[in-house]
C-alpha cells in the first residue's frame, strides 16, 4: 500500500498545487489606490476644508468607504444636499454623519473603513475636513448607493486653492463591491506590513515588539509584487505550501511509509489554521515553516546517528540555523529549541554517547543562529538617523519589558489550555477561535476566523493521549519497546504548548500554530499503529475505511468552512449555521 516513485511526487504535487490554488484565490488585490489626498497639506492655514462631490443627479446613497493610506488621524463631517442646482445654498445642506479615525484608539493602515448614514436622497456630498486635527492620507472615497452599487462621482470641487481633491475619486476601478480583506490590511497585518514598507523606505520601524525577520520577508514580497495585499501576503502562502512536502518527507521518514507521509500531508493541506495564517501577513506562518524545517532536520540527525559523521552533524547544524530564523521572527521559538535539546539528550543516552557529545556542532549552529538574529536588525540600524549595536541590545530589553508588562485585554484572547479544544468548557462565553475580520454587505458577510479543522484537532487530542499512555505504560511495565518516535512527537508538542502557562499577557489561538504539525503526526502515529496491526483482510479493509473517513471528513469540513476562513462573501444564514458552539463567533 505504499506510494512509489513518481506516484509520491504526483500525489504531493497535487496537494501542494491544490493548496496554492485555493490560497491564492481571493488572496488580495494586486493594485490599490496610490494617489492620496491629505487635508493638512491642502489646508494652507485653513481650519476646515470643504470638498464637494457632485453625483450628477439626485439619488439614494447610504454609505461611504474611506481608504486610509496611513495610520494618521482622519476627521471630517459629512453633509448631504438634494437641491438639483449647480451651486447649492448653505441652507440646503444637512448633516449625514461625523467620522473620526484616531490612531490613539485604533491603528488603521492601508485599509478601507466604512461609514453608514442610512438611505438619503442627495445629489451632493460635502466632506468638511478638520485640517487642524486631520493629517491622514486618504487614498480614495467610495460612495455606495441604497442598492449597494458604486456611485459615480461626476465632479469634485473644493473651496480655495487646495491640492487637487480629484485624487479622492480617481482610482475607483481598483475596488469592487463587496469590499473584503482582498482590498486592504486587516487584523495585525496593519502592524507588520506597515513596518515592512518602512524597512523598504529606511524609516524607523513602527512595530518593534518582535524581531524583524517576519517583517523583512513581507517586505521582500512588497518589493517584488508591489505595495498591495497580494504583495504582502504571497510569501506566506508559499511558505505554507512548502510545509506540505516537508511534513510528507518527515512523516515518511518517521513511519517508514509513503502512505503515512501522504496521510499527514493531506491533513495539513486541509487544516483551517494553516490555511488562514498562510493568507495573513504576520509572523505566525513563518514561525511554523521554520519550526517544521528545524524539527525535520533534527529528526534526520537522530535517525542517522549511526551513519556518516558529516551527514548527521550537517543536519544538526542546519536544525539550529533554522531555529535562528524562527527565533528572529518571534521569541516563542525558544520552546521548540528546548524540545530539541531534550530530544538530543535522549538520543545521546540511547546510543550510549556522552550528553551533548556533538557540542561543537551545537555551538556552531547557535553562533550562526545568533548572527542571523543580529543581521535581521541591519535595516533598522540604517533607518532614520541610524542606530548601533548597543541600541539593538537595549531594544531586546525593551521588547522583554513590553511583553512582560502588557496588561491589554481582547475579546478574543483565550487561555492556552483551551486551544486544542477550540472552546472553554468552564466559560462558554470565552471566544477561543479568533475572529479576525468581518464586513457585511447586502445580506452577505465576509468573515475570517482562526481555528483548527475539527476532525484533525479533536481526533488529534485522543491520539496524543494514546501516545502518552503508551510511553507511560511501557515504562511502568518495563517493556523495552522503542518509543523514540512517540517521544519525538510528544515532547515538542508539550514544550511548545505547556510553557504558555507561565506567560501572563493575553494569549491567542495562533500561538498554537507550531503544534499543529505535531497533532497531525500524533494522529498519523495512531493510524499507523492500526495499519501495523491489520494482519487480516478484514483488518486491512477497516484500516482503509478509517483512513478514508478521516481524510474525507477533513476535506469536506474544509470546503464547508472555506467562506469563514477565507473571507469569501456568503449569506449571513450560512455563516451562522457553521457556529456549532456558542463560543464560535464569526
Amino acid at each position: 500500500m505504499k506510494l512509489k516513485g513518481t506516484w509520491e511526487l504526483a500525489a504531493i504535487a497535487a496537494l501542494t498545487i491544490f493548496f496554492l490554488l485555493f490560497a491564492v484565490f481571493n488572496l488580495g488585490a494586486v493594485t490599490m489606490p496610490s494617489s492620496c489626498w491629505q487635508p493638512s497639506k491642502a489646508a494652507l492655514g485653513e481650519e476646515n476644508i470643504p470638498v464637494v462631490f457632485d453625483l450628477g443627479h439626485v439619488q439614494q446613497v447610504k454609505a461611504v468607504y474611506i481608504f486610509l493610506r496611513d495610520a494618521k488621524r482622519t476627521k471630517f463631517d459629512l453633509y448631504g444636499c438634494a437641491a438639483d442646482n449647480v451651486e447649492p445654498r448653505s441652507e440646503d445642506w444637512w448633516m449625514l454623519a461625523s467620522y473620526d479615525k484616531d490612531p490613539a484608539n485604533s491603528v488603521h493602515f492601508s485599509n478601507w473603513d466604512k461609514k453608514d448614514f442610512g438611505n438619503n436622497s442627495v445629489r451632493f456630498l460635502k466632506f468638511v475636513f478638520d485640517a487642524a486635527e486631520s493629517d491622514g492620507k486618504i487614498g480614495e472615497i467610495l460612495v455606495v448607493s441604497a442598492g449597494n452599487k458604486k456611485v459615480d462621482v461626476v465632479d469634485v470641487q473644493a473651496e480655495g486653492e487646495f491640492e487637487d481633491p480629484v485624487r479622492l475619486v480617481d482610482e475607483q476601478q481598483f475596488v469592487e463591491l463587496p469590499i473584503t480583506q482582498e482590498y486592504g490590511a486587516y487584523f495585525d497585518e496593519m502592524y507588520f506590513m506597515r513596518t515592512a514598507e518602512e524597512h523598504l523606505n529606511r524609516e524607523e520601524p513602527y512595530e518593534w515588539t518582535h524581531p524583524p525577520l517576519g517583517k523583512l520577508i513581507i517586505a521582500s514580497g512588497i518589493l517584488t509584487f508591489g505595495m498591495n495585499p497580494f504583495g504582502w501576503r504571497i510569501l506566506g502562502v508559499l511558505a505554507a505550501a512548502l510545509m506540505i512536502p516537508i511534513i510528507f518527507l518527515l512523516s515518511k521518514r518517521i513511519f517508514k511509509s509513503a502512505l503515512m507521509g501522504f496521510f499527514a500531508a493531506f491533513l495539513l493541506t486541509f487544516d483551517f489554521m494553516h490555511f488562514a495564517l498562510a493568507r495573513l501577513a504576520t509572523g505566525e506562518i513563518y514561525i511554523a515553516f521554520f519550526s517544521l524545517l528545524m524539527f525535520y532536520l533534527a529528526f534526520d540527525y537522530f535517525s542517522n546517528r549511526e551513519g556518516s559523521e558529516k551527514g548527521k552533524t550537517t543536519s544538526l547544524f542546519l536544525s539550529f540555523v533554522f531555529f535562528g530564523c524562527c527565533f528572529a521572527v518571534k521569541w516563542i521559538a525558544i520552546f521548540g529549541f528546548v524540545a530539541i535539546l531534550i530530544l538530543l539528550v535522549i538520543s545521546d543516552l540511547k546510543v550510549r554517547k556522552p550528553i551533548l557529545s556533538d557540542w561543537k556542532t551545537v555551538l556552531a549552529g547557535l553562533l550562526v543562529a545568533a548572527a542571523i538574529y543580529i543581521a535581521t536588525y541591519i535595516p533598522s540600524m540604517f533607518a532614520g538617523e541610524g542606530h548601533g549595536l548597543v541600541d539593538v541590545i537595549k531594544l531586546q530589553f525593551y521588547m522583554f519589558g513590553y511583553h512582560a508588562g502588557i496588561d491589554a485585554t481582547h475579546p478574543f484572547s483565550s487561555p492556552w489550555w483551551s486551544w486544542p479544544l477550540m472552546f472553554n468548557p468552564f466559560d462558554p462565553g470565552v471566544h477561543v477561535p479568533l475572529w479576525m475580520y468581518s464586513n457585511t454587505f447586502d445580506g452577505t458577510v465576509s468573515s475570517i476566523v482562526l481555528m483548527g479543522n475539527p476532525i484533525i484537532w479533536w481526533c488529534g487530542i485522543p491520539a496524543l493521549i494514546f501516545i502518552a499512555a503508551r510511553i507511560v505504560s511501557d515504562k511502568v511495565r518495563h517493556i523495552g519497546r522503542d518509543n523514540s518516535v512517540a517521544l519525538f512527537i510528544l515532547i515538542p508538542f508539550l514544550l511548545q504548548w505547556v510553557p504558555f502557562v507561565l506567560i501572563t499577557r493575553i494569549l491567542f489561538i495562533y500561538h498554537f500554530m507550531p503544534n499543529v504539525p505535531f497533532m497531525i503526526l500524533a494522529l498519523t502515529y495512531w493510524v499507523n499503529e492500526l495499519h501495523l496491526k491489520a494482519s487480516t483482510r478484514k483488518g486491512v479493509a477497516s484500516f482503509v475505511i478509517l483512513c478514508f473517513l478521516i481524510l474525507a471528513s477533513a476535506a469536506v469540513l474544509f470546503f464547508l468552512f472555506y467562506p469563514v476562513i477565507s473571507g469569501y462573501p456568503v449569506a449571513c444564514e450560512y455563516k451562522e449555521s457553521l457556529r456549532w458552539l456558542s463560543s464560535w463567533s464569526f
